[in-house]
Parts: structure tokens; C-alpha cells; sequence
């Protein structure tokens, strides 16, 4: 991926869903390095396997270059296995040491390549490419003129397309669904940081607000230094959010719930053929871990593996409520195996459980590749992101908490309070609106116009949320200028609120920055209010 962190999750607006989950995902593994033999000679043990190369490279009618050989004959092995052991070259291995760790020169885009296409999977939060109006499902077919799509493309050709030097430029053409003509979007490369937590912030005077992007080297000291934050400004009520979070380092899961849990809680353990069981319990570092700190946590179809770690054991333990929809359902834990070519395999070794047994990885019998990742358009045509009752669930595998409330596996994390997505068929125009960029360029245009203005009125962030308001005459505005590239409709009700929040927020983040985008997009999100009114109730 070209940037593994800060992806703008629920940024995007909530009723569409996003394209395409990160195929193969990298989550919640153990860092093990382990030196083993080079892959010829691991396959060489097989003699079959070995003899089939050797008549390749014997006999085939064009040359073969070795190592594609052998990488290509890993991954096709490995992907019978499960959809999360996986196999990355030594250049894939150094460019994912620095995306869970590091920083670099970059567009700010997390990607997938699935069906020979290069798929937006998210945007870096307030990165070169959210401010060009880049959107997650989009897809790149062309960078500087020169085709990738249907051509092969690998990862590392991405990486070394969208990386480069500071202040240099790359220009991408995109498809995007709903939109006529190819887009093309200039963008200076910058600085990509690697932060796992691109926002925390005070809802209330005693509501707190931690986004965590995914789990990384970085995770477990950002949101301690977080807390402690929120704590100094009065917080005795958290709010995590884990929507679109799939995932990454179980040490980093198990640092945030020591954080919550009692001491001597268990939080998650695992089991395997050839690894035993491993157990994991908070211990007394925490300083969150009061019965009268209450904890939400927020979750959705796209949080995976980590995410379901800390909603599992704040839920089996009874710390705190879930709110959102069911989770994606990752239960497997990978450990790193070092080949000596340095190349990697990820290897799924255990399950893990969360602390009353419960196991969430889905059944992945019908598929491993494609038709598993699809399974988020299934629930979306079974009409599970809409209704609750439409949820199906393994009774073999449901446990019983200390309260009595009955608890299920098999299959995600099950949210204590269930917050539908919103479909509606009013926000059909301000999606295709959103979609083809003209809300994002109107805001960038408005507020380079009238910056002196707004800068007067409006200073400072609390001044702009209590008084800077999105006229009539600006949504006529943005209409006209979608008019123009073919977008036309009539605005519900719903859709001039959606569409009034988001030229605000766009507008304040020009020249006040993330301090103000979040919490005007934030203000009104049913599923923050929902946690809210229930920490409220819990008191």
C-alpha cells in the first residue's frame, strides 16, 4: 500500500459503501522473525512441486526468470490455504516495514489491486490526495499518462509510481463510479506520517473521542498520551472508534485494552495445532480502568481482526457497550516467517479467542479470494446493514456473560446497540454530487475566495462551528457547478443537511485544519450519538 495508515474511514459519507476491503490483510499478526530456508528449497521437499519447475525451466517454449517463478508458485500455494496467509517479496517486506512505522514522500492513499485494477481503498486524513478530492472506491487506471489498468500491475510498480521526492507531482486519472469521463487530479507528493490515531478529541465536557486508524508499532503510546490528554480536560466517558479499522499488530490491540480492563482480566488468547495456548491479561499500568469510566466502542463491517480484539473483550468482559454493525469477522493470527532471500510469508498459525471462547473469524469454505472479501455486498443485498433481524447467527457457538446476555462467534462482533447504514434513496443525487468532486472543489474555491473574510469572522474553531452556516445560495451554487459535468437532480431534506455538513467542514479545514473538519462532520453522526445517549444512560 502506498500509505497502510490514516485512511479517512467514516469521512466518507455513510451511505456509500466502500468498494473493496484490503484483499490478503495484514492483521493482527505477531511479529516472529524466523529464518527458514530459501523457497526452492522448502518446495524441493515436495518432489513434485520442485520436478513441475524444473520442467519449466527446462523445457518451456519462452525464458522464465527464477524468483517470478518461485514467487508466483508461493502465493498460488499459500492462497489454497485460508484468505490470510500471505507471501511478500523482499521489496513488498521493506516497503511494509515502513508503512506500519515510518514516513515518506507520497500521494497519502491506501490501495488494493483486485481484477487487475488499482482500487482506492481510503485517503490519508487531510493528505495531498483527500485535499485534490480523491474518494475511496475510486479507481486509478492512469498515473502521468502511461495506462495501468488490465496490464499486470504489482505493488511495488504502484509504490514506486506514487512515491518520490517532496514537491514533485504526479498526475492520476481515475474512474469513479457514476461519472461519465475519466477524472484526472494533479497532486504534489509530501510528507506521509504514519499515525494510527489521526484525531482525538472532548464531544462534551465529559465525553471523549479517540479515532484509531489501525494498529501499528505506533498505537499503544498515541492513545496513552491521548488519554491522558482527555483525562487533563475532565473525560470520565470514552468513545473508541474502530469503524474501517482493519487491523494490524495484536500487541497493539492488547496495550489499548490493558488500558480499559482491570488487572488480571483476560483480554484475548490464542491456540493452534503447533501453538500452544497463549494467554493475555490486563495488568494495573492502565488509567482508564474504573468502573465509572465508561467505554464505547464503535465498530462496523469494515473493522477487522485488531478492532475485533478490543470490541470482543470489552464486550465479553462487560467493560463497555459496542454500537454500530456487525464486524468483518477476522479471527486468524499470522506470525512472520523470514525466508533467506528476505522475502516473507505470513502464516496463519492460530485462532484467537476472545475471553469467553468465542472464535469471529467467518467460515471461508466457499472461497478464499474474491468471493470471501465480497462477503460485506452479500450482507448489503441481505439487507443486514439495514436491519438487525436479518442478521443470522451459529447458535453452536454463542457463550453467556456474567449479566446473563448472550454472546455469539462465528462470524464478526455483534454490536450491543445496532445502528443501520442509511440507504435511502433521497441521498441518491447528493451522492453522485459527493462523487463527482464538485462539493470538495466548490468548498476549496469558496474558501481561497473568501479567506480574509472568513478569517475575520470566524478565528478560531469554536467561533466557526456556533456561527459559520452554509447558505442556500451555496448548495444552488454547488448544483449549478454539478449541472455542468452532467450531475443533475432535485435536493431532499437530508440530502441539504449531508450536503450543508460537508461545504462546512471542507470550508473550516481550508484554513482552520483538522481541529475543526472532524468535529462538524462528527456533530451529527447517528452512531456517536447513539454511544452518547447510552454512556449517558449508564451513569
Amino acid at each position: 500500500m502506498e500509505d497502510y495508515n490514516n485512511s479517512n474511514k467514516s469521512i466518507v459519507t455513510p451511505i456509500l459503501l466502500s468498494t473493496v476491503m484490503v484483499a490478503g490483510m495484514l492483521l493482527g499478526y505477531i511479529v516472529n522473525n524466523k529464518k527458514h530456508p530459501s523457497p526452492v528449497s522448502v518446495m524441493g521437499k515436495n518432489g513434485k512441486i520442485e520436478e513441475v519447475q524444473q520442467l519449466i525451466h527446462d523445457y518451456y517454449f519462452e525464458d522464465i526468470a527464477n524468483e517470478q517463478l518461485s514467487d508466483d508458485m508461493i502465493r498460488s500455494l499459500l492462497a489454497e490455504l485460508d484468505p490470510h496467509t500471505s507471501y511478500m517479496t523482499k521489496e513488498e517486506t521493506k516497503q511494509f516495514a515502513v508503512n506500519m512505522s515510518g514516513e515518506f514522500n507520497g500521494v497519502g492513499i491506501q490501495f488494493n489491486i483486485l481484477n487487475d485494477t488499482l482500487m482506492v481503498v481510503a485517503v490519508t486524513a487531510g493528505g495531498p490526495s483527500e485535499r485534490a478530492g480523491i474518494l475511496p472506491g475510486d479507481k486509478i487506471v492512469g498515473v502521468d499518462e502511461e495506462n495501468i489498468a488490465g496490464v499486470g500491475i504489482q505493488n511495488n510498480d504502484v509504490l514506486q509510481k506514487l512515491r518520490g521526492k517532496k514537491g514533485t507531482e504526479t498526475v492520476l486519472e481515475i474512474y469513479r463510479k457514476n461519472v461519465d469521463k475519466i477524472l484526472k487530479f494533479k497532486i504534489k507528493r509530501e510528507p506521509i506520517s504514519i499515525h494510527s490515531i489521526p484525531y482525538y478529541y472532548m464531544l462534551t465536557s465529559k465525553v471523549g473521542y479517540i479515532n484509531i486508524d489501525n494498529f501499528t508499532q505506533t498505537t499503544a503510546g498515541e492513545f496513552h498520551h491521548a488519554l491522558l490528554e482527555l483525562l487533563g480536560q475532565g473525560m470520565d466517558k470514552l468513545i473508541i472508534d474502530l469503524r474501517g479499522n482493519p487491523g494490524g499488530y495484536l500487541d497493539a490491540a492488547i496495550s489499548i485494552c490493558d488500558e480499559l480492563l482491570p488487572a488480571g482480566k483476560q483480554i484475548v488468547y490464542t491456540r493452534g495445532k503447533n501453538y500452544p495456548r497463549q494467554n493475555y491479561k490486563a495488568t494495573r499500568r492502565g488509567v482508564f480502568q474504573e468502573d465509572s469510566q465508561k467505554v464505547a466502542v464503535l465498530i462496523d463491517e469494515y473493522s477487522a481482526s485488531a478492532s475485533e480484539i478490543v470490541a470482543g473483550a470489552v464486550q465479553d468482559n462487560e467493560r463497555g457497550i459496542i454500537v454500530g454493525r456487525r464486524s468483518f469477522g477476522k479471527g486468524l493470527v499470522q506470525t512472520q516467517f523470514v525466508l533467506q532471500d528476505s522475502s516473507v510469508i505470513l502464516l496463519t498459525v492460530a485462532r484467537y479467542y476472545t475471553p469467553l471462547g468465542r472464535c469471529i473469524q467467518r467460515p471461508f469454505e466457499q472461497g478464499k479470494g474474491e468471493e470471501y472479501y465480497n462477503d460485506i455486498y452479500t450482507r448489503y443485498q441481505n439487507g443486514e446493514l439495514q436491519y438487525k433481524d436479518s442478521i443470522s447467527f451459529n447458535d453452536t457457538l454463542k457463550v453467556v456473560t456474567a449479566s446473563g446476555k448472550v454472546l455469539y462467534g462465528g462470524g464478526g462482533i455483534m454490536p450491543d446497540i445496532f445502528v443501520p447504514l442509511r440507504t435511502s434513496n433521497d441521498y441518491v443525487y447528493f451522492n453522485r454530487l459527493f462523487n463527482s468532486g464538485v462539493i470538495y472543489e466548490y468548498a476549496v474555491e469558496y474558501a481561497d475566495a473568501h479567506r480574509s473574510e472568513l478569517q475575520a469572522l470566524y478565528p478560531d474553531v469554536s467561533s466557526f462551528i456556533h456561527a459559520f452556516s452554509v447558505t442556500e445560495e451555496m448548495m444552488k451554487q454547488v448544483m449549478e457547478k454539478g449541472n455542468k459535468q452532467g450531475v443533475q437532480g432535485v435536493l431532499s431534506a437530508m440530502s441539504k443537511q449531508e450536503m450543508q455538513k460537508w461545504l462546512k467542514a471542507y470550508i473550516g479545514r481550508m484554513y482552520l485544519g483538522d481541529n475543526v473538519f472532524y468535529p462538524v462532520v462528527y456533530e451529527k453522526d447517528e452512531v456517536i450519538l447513539k454511544a452518547m445517549t447510552a454512556l449517558k444512560g449508564n451513569s
